[in-house]
Parts: C-alpha cells; sequence; structure tokens
C-alpha cells in the first residue's frame, strides 16, 4: 500500500515538473518575439534617420579640372562631331573622295536594288542579240556589204534571168571573193526555183518568204538551210576560204541535182 502510495506521488510530481518546464519553454519563445520586433523598428528608424540627414545637407557641384577639360576638347580622338580635313597629297585626295562615293552608293537605294538593275541588263543584251539574229536586220548588212564592196553584182537583183551566173561566179571566185560568189550561187539557185515554178521571184521578197513558198515541197528544208548558210556568210560577215567556199558549193550544186530530178 505504501508503495503504491509514493508511484502515485512520485508520478503526480513528475506531471507538474513537465508542465512547468512546458510554461518555461512558452515564456521564453513569448518574450523573444517582442525583441525581434524592438531590433527591426530600431533598425528602421536609424536608417530613416540617416536618410533624412543626407537630404538636410546641401549639395556640393564638383567641377573637372579645367587644363584637362581644355585637353580632350582639342584631342582629335574625340571629335566626333566634324569630317576629317582632306589630305594635302592630290593621289590621297582623290582616294578618299572615292571611297567616300562608294560608301555612299552602298548606303544608296540604288545599291539595295542593284539585282533589278542586272536583271533588266541581261534582258536588254538577250534582246540587243536576238535583234542582230532577225531578218529585220538584214537588209543593214546588206548594205554595208554593198558600200564596202561596191560590185554591180550585189544590186543586179532586179532581173536575175539576165545574169551569167557561171561567168560571174568563177570572176568572183578566181579574185578570190568568196563572199560574192556565195551571193551569185543563192540567186542562181532563186532562178532555178523560179523556173522551177516553185516560187514566184521578186525583188522586194525576203529570204523567208521564199522559204515559206516551199511549204510544202520536199526542197524546203534544203532550201532553209542553204538560206541560213548564205545569210551567216552574206549579212553576218562571217569569213570563208577557198575550202569552205567548195563545201557551200556542193551544197549548192547538191540542191540544184535535186530540183532536176524533181522535175
Amino acid at each position: 500500500m505504501k508503495a503504491n502510495i509514493r508511484f502515485f506521488l512520485g508520478h503526480r510530481d513528475a506531471q507538474r515538473r513537465h508542465r512547468v518546464s512546458q510554461r518555461a519553454k512558452r515564456g521564453k519563445k513569448t518574450s523573444a518575439a517582442p525583441a525581434y520586433r524592438y531590433l527591426c523598428a530600431s533598425l528602421c528608424i536609424s536608417v530613416a534617420q540617416n536618410l533624412l540627414a543626407q537630404a538636410n545637407e546641401p549639395v556640393t557641384v564638383r567641377y573637372p579640372d579645367a587644363e584637362k577639360l581644355r585637353d580632350l576638347q582639342t584631342d582629335r580622338a574625340y571629335q566626333y562631331g566634324t569630317d576629317a580635313p582632306p589630305p594635302d597629297n592630290p593621289i590621297a585626295r582623290f582616294l578618299a573622295y572615292l571611297w567616300q562615293k562608294i560608301a555612299e552608293f552602298l548606303v544608296s537605294d540604288a545599291y539595295q536594288n542593284v539585282w533589278q538593275y542586272v536583271f533588266l541588263a541581261a534582258i536588254a543584251g538577250l534582246a540587243v542579240y536576238l535583234l542582230l539574229k532577225a531578218e529585220m536586220l538584214g537588209s543593214l548588212f546588206a548594205k554595208r556589204a554593198q558600200q564596202s564592196d561596191g560590185l554591180d553584182y550585189e544590186t543586179i537583183t532586179e532581173n536575175i534571168h539576165e545574169i551569167d551566173f557561171d561567168a560571174a561566179i568563177s570572176s568572183a571566185v578566181e579574185q578570190q571573193n568568196y563572199r560574192l560568189a556565195v551571193r551569185l550561187l543563192y540567186l542562181q539557185t532563186l532562178k532555178r526555183l523560179t523556173d522551177a515554178e516553185l516560187i514566184q521571184y521578186k525583188p522586194d521578197k525576203t529570204n523567208r518568204q521564199y522559204v515559206y513558198e516551199l511549204a510544202n515541197s520536199p526542197q524546203q528544208s534544203d532550201f532553209e538551210q542553204l538560206t541560213r548558210q548564205f545569210e551567216f556568210v552574206w549579212y553576218g560577215d562571217f569569213p570563208v576560204d577557198a575550202g569552205r567556199f567548195d563545201t557551200l558549193r556542193a551544197q549548192f550544186r547538191a540542191f540544184a541535182g535535186s530540183l532536176a530530178i524533181a522535175r
């Protein structure tokens, strides 16, 4: 019985000590919070007082050293607002002017559209090339050839039936005037086509018109080839030597043979 009473009293004392310990801990926590708030408030007040004191102080204006300022103002490395003076050397002055113009062109609208100009120039070059190959310029080349050679056979095209082609061609070959000989071969071919009633010869007709008149004839392809060779030599001023002329004369003779067979 006594043992139970001692155990009960000991247990109650332990509970009392535990409650006292818990109250002490809570007391420490509640006492630490006001101290923390006090420190924060003191710090804020101190900072505010320092800022207020600095704001009330008079402002002191600081000026740079006058001599150093003059040195900086006269230093060429810091002169950004004015252009550099032109060089005294004429060559250097010209190069400076050239570089200035190039720089202005690079920032201009013309440089931005430079590929448009390149494209237009390519189109213009192609147009000139096609015009040079067109038959519409044939008369211009013929006129120049007439002025350079000044031979009668170049202008006598009104009546091809009055020309002695064999004698005229032989004379041109003896004089090594192979361009004129090729022209006479072509006129002789026109005479043969007219005699065969395959074309109607007129002095104001073009070579293309004669080709079109042979549209339904088996000779059109060969005649068109001969026409092209003649135009290259006569209107295009392509050089013709003895070997080249012999080749062309053989082609004209072969065409004349085909006409004889067709008849």
